[in-house]
């Protein structure tokens, strides 16, 4: 995107939005506990909401690219953040359980929408550096998030619906800067003439054809994986594998994800000054050897760099990754392929540490350190098959 005021106005509308996602992610941590005592839930009640708010997220990410063609992306954008506000303002107002569910649902698929429309955006004009800010803001928004729960409950004493009171609000901010700019948001930028081209609707049939596409959704399945599955079950492999004081397990975690948003912003600054393969290239390996550390572990310093490094380095990936998908499937594919990509994610993150934990329950604690060195040699693997692909159709443009 070039930096004319409305380039840079509709980046930081893009940022901010990022944050406002990140927020509800974030504040759930704290505010289920407090949720629990509100309608008499117990712990495992918590799946079930996650489910609504994952299905919803699922549904939507996969129908993106259709519904962008036929709603214009303005009016998507605009669209899921207004859904996303329901889905905030049912949190705050359900009476029941039953109603909670039904507005964890609603804010699943106002997320996916916001989600996917941002990131299409973001792959047709943003360079990798920016892509990798806008997903940096979206860790910002995660840690903020428990700490307006925190500082709500805790601080000033009142229930926690008023967290999510002042979330909703600052979801009808995004709503409003959205609707003023409602005629700005565009995937295909001018041409020279000063005319924007169409972006030609596209069947995600089509779209499953190219081998490109199913790349895309094999490596975020693989990434989401590994990523959240770093993150969850570290916790158990150190605390009760290996004995370390979970209070300390706990610190490294959080050092964990905060390394995932640092690496976003420090990739920021250089990664346009490298070529992207070489530069996912060098996370992928970093990420191999970070899990390397955490697997082998002969002593909790290097456990811990191996689980710091992991962060590091696959904080980066992801908005990278989507950075180029508008460059290897093309502008009119593009929708669909980001959707199938956020989905793929989704599905990843929720099944493959399901699958760890399987095998953890039957085959012990320490599998969890070999599983993640797996998803990571297998997200490389499939990284280096797509790049020489793409170095094979060049040659053969050339010739």
């Amino acid at each position: 995107m070039t930096d004319t005021s409305g380039g840079r106005k509709l980046m930081y509308i893009a940022f901010f939005s990022f944050v406002i996602i990140g927020l509800p992610n974030g504040a759930l941590n704290v505010a289920w506990i407090y949720m629990q005592a509100t309608y008499g839930l117990a712990l495992d009640s918590l799946g079930v909401l996650l489910g609504a708010i994952t299905i919803g997220r699922l549904l939507l990410s996969v129908y993106s690219g259709r519904l962008i063609a036929q709603t214009s992306l303005g009016n998507y954008l605009i669209a899921g953040s207004g859904i996303m506000l329901a889905g905030l303002l049912g949190f705050m107002l359900a009476p029941s359980w039953p109603l909670l569910v039904v507005a964890g649902l609603a804010f699943g698929l106002g997320s996916a929408v916001l989600n996917t429309g941002m990131n299409t955006f973001a792959a047709a004009h943003f360079s990798p550096s920016r892509m990798n800010w806008l997903h940096a803001w979206y860790g910002v928004g995660s840690a903020l998030g428990p700490l307006l729960v925190t500082f709500t409950v805790i601080d000033l004493g009142q229930p926690w619906q008023l967290s999510y009171a002042v979330l909703s609000a600052l979801e009808l901010v995004l709503v409003v800067l959205l609707g003023v700019t409602l005629r700005e948001w565009y995937l295909a930028p001018k041409a020279a003439d000063g005319i924007r081209p169409d972006i030609q609707r596209v069947k995600a049939s089509d779209t499953l054809k190219m081998s490109a596409a199913w790349f895309g959704i094999i490596l975020f399945f693989l990434h989401g994986g590994i990523q959240v599955g770093t993150g969850q079950l570290s916790n158990s492999l150190l605390t009760e594998a290996r004995g370390i004081d979970p209070r300390v397990v706990g610190t490294w975690i959080s050092i964990y994800w905060a390394c995932l948003t640092a690496g976003r912003i420090t990739t920021g600054v250089i990664v346009d000054r490298i070529d992207n393969a070489v530069f996912i290239r060098a996370c992928m390996l970093g990420t191999i050897i970070g899990s390397l550390l955490l697997w082998w572990g002969p002593n909790d310093i290097l456990s811990f760099a191996g689980l710091a490094l992991m962060g590091f380095t696959l904080g980066p990936i992801l908005p990278t990754l989507l950075a180029d998908t508008t460059g290897r499937v093309g502008l009119n594919h593009a929708p669909n392929t980001i959707g199938f990509q956020i989905a793929s994610s989704g599905v990843g993150l929720a099944l493959l540490p399901g699958v760890a934990a399987v095998i953890a329950e039957n085959f012990g604690l320490e599998t969890i350190g070999p599983f993640l060195l797996v998803l990571a040699v297998l997200s490389f693997g499939f990284h280096e098959l797509l790049v020489s692909r793409e170095r094979q159709n060049a040659l053969a443009v050339q010739v």
